[in-house]
């Protein structure tokens, strides 16, 4: 018997410019996570209620600009564990409830963080 993938069965929501999202994607489905693609901080609530994830993750801002403040804290309200993957991190504000992880690490530590949020939630 094999043994399953780290994150089988964990739902992970990705909101990041598509160059870095097709990897992120990549990276998580690998690892056996069931992963979705968007574009704005609307859509990633709305798949992140819908599906029940378990963890986001998000840069700074989505697409059109808008501070993606609002989604961590969404997340944080509903469990859901979050990784900002950005070149800066804000000192102050709601997203300082995610973890960030700096987007010149490869998108190995990405998943890494998110093996290491479904043990915490395992417990």
């Amino acid at each position: 018997m094999f043994p399953a993938p780290p994150l089988e069965g964990f739902i992970v929501v990705v909101q990041h410019r598509p160059d870095v999202a097709r990897c992120i994607e990549g990276a998580l489905s690998h690892a056996g996570a069931t992963v979705f693609v968007v574009n704005t901080a609307a859509e990633t609530i709305a798949i992140m209620i819908r599906y029940q994830a378990h963890l986001v993750v998000v840069n700074t801002h989505d697409v059109d600009g808008l501070f993606n403040e609002h989604v961590v804290f969404a997340a944080f309200h509903r469990g859901c564990g979050r990784i900002c993957y950005s070149e800066t991190f804000p000192k102050n504000g709601l997203i300082t409830w995610a973890r960030w992880v700096d987007i010149r690490e490869p998108a190995a530590v990405v998943v890494e963080e998110a093996i290491e949020w479904r043990r915490r939630i395992k417990e």
